[in-house]
């Protein structure tokens, strides 16, 4: 009888491109085995190197069960193999199945199974950042998305890249002002977490609450307007040991046989404390808003800087439809995107030194401004301060792309004010 005393492979998470691994099996002498290596979607590794001849087929995984040819330790008492780990789409996970053969044995020190099981390897697909914009009026035209992509950190790979923003944002109608200019909390995602419980008041119990933060937002059926998380605990209360002095959180516990083993875990839910009193309903889905680079993190581990951010409105140009003649009524050729307005001002050929401001927009004729002007027919003028064409600008230093896809939206409603 021979032996095989241990299987060894570097079972670090892998990248999402294609990787190759060696595997290495120490035994006795003459101890024979063969690999069976299968991914999350029970797929098996086709082993390439089991094909004698010249061209051998890509390394892949199908639903095919394959072993690997009967393999056996040399007189240095190992075995050497590789697998490739195909280029994947989303997440995945091997495991890889060592089986004695003939009259060898698994070693007790190494298994105390006929076979051996591996520890899960982990792939993990790279995450995406999305930048994007959104205002809640609809004649707000909305640019393109920016993306950009990176390793997860899962794998422990940084690679810091920069991007620049650049949105140009339109109105199809009316006109828009800025409200003030724009600050990192206006980037925004969004996650949804399921009730555990039902029940009234400001402890909420989630079935997960993995990736929350304090002050996120909460909004859902019967959750009050303006709610935000004030207070997270793993775990679920425990009235009948907490005192009004100390509040007692219970984390339950899970079981489940993995590969003939238990495994114990804990729960990932817990109960999070709302600044507002509100209804919950058990099994109800629940969205939750983080706000800036601090929440992001915690949220799935990227780490961002903003810089640099500015929100401009374009000048409004036109020409007058006649010639003014010491009058505060200005006949233009077009007024979109002209405000009535303290702040909205009138520039241009003839026009006074001390720029009028808009006091009256008579739609598609003419602007009432707050000084008499005297203007020649066709005469372009300028306003400034209020517009339909827009454009926000910044940096983002991205230093970690987290461990998955999130997208990142700027809140054009809090620095963007439409008419």
């Amino acid at each position: 009888m021979t032996q095989i005393k241990e299987l060894t492979i570097n079972t670090s998470p892998i990248p999402r491109a294609q990787t190759v691994r060696s595997y290495t099996v120490l035994g006795d002498v003459g101890a024979c085995f063969t690999v069976v290596v299968k991914n999350e979607d029970d797929n098996f590794y086709n082993f390439p190197d089991n094909v004698s001849y010249s061209t051998k087929p890509s390394p892949t995984f199908a639903s095919t069960p394959v072993q690997s040819d009967l393999a056996e330790i040399n007189e240095s008492g190992f075995y050497t193999g590789t697998i490739v780990f195909p280029t994947i789409t989303d997440d995945d996970k091997y495991q890889i199945t060592l089986i004695p053969a003939k009259d060898t044995t698994l070693a007790k020190s190494f298994s105390e199974e006929s076979i051996y099981n591996s520890p899960y390897i982990y792939q993990y697909d790279d995450p995406v950042i999305t930048f994007s914009v959104l205002h809640s009026n609809a004649a707000v035209v909305e640019p393109s998305n920016i993306t950009d992509t990176g390793f997860n950190s899962a794998v422990g790979k940084r690679v810091a890249s920069t991007v620049s923003l650049s949105f140009p944002i339109t109105l199809s109608s009316s006109n828009f002002v800025i409200a003030r200019q724009p600050v990192i909390s206006d980037f925004e995602f969004t996650t949804t977490k399921d009730t555990r419980t039902s029940g009234s008041g400001t402890s909420l119990e989630l079935k997960n609450i993995e990736g929350l933060s304090v002050d996120m937002d909460v909004s859902g059926t019967g959750i009050a307007s303006n709610t935000t998380i004030s207070e997270i605990h793993a775990g679920y209360y425990d009235a009948a040991n907490s005192t009004p002095d100390k509040s007692i959180y219970i984390i339950p516990s899970t079981t489940e046989v993995v590969n003939g083993v238990t495994v114990v875990s804990q729960d990932k839910g817990g109960t999070v404390v709302l600044n507002n009193s509100s209804t919950f309903v058990a099994d109800r889905t629940l969205t939750f808003t983080g706000k800036g680079p601090d929440h992001l993190q915690t949220f799935n581990g990227a780490e961002i800087t903003f810089s640099n951010l500015s929100l401009t409105i374009d000048a409004v140009t036109t020409t007058t439809d006649s010639a003014v003649s010491n009058s505060t009524t200005i006949p233009i050729t077009s007024t979109d995107g002209i405000k009535a307005a303290d702040t909205v001002l009138m520039t241009g050929i003839g026009v006074t030194a001390t720029s009028p401001h808009v006091d009256t927009v008579n739609a598609g004729v003419s602007v009432v401004v707050s000084s008499a002007q005297t203007i020649e027919n066709g005469q372009t003028v300028t306003f400034t301060g209020s517009s339909r064409s827009a454009s926000v600008t910044g940096n983002v230093l991205i230093n970690s792309h987290g461990t998955s896809d999130v997208t990142l939206t700027l809140n054009l409603d809090n620095i963007l004010t439409v008419e």
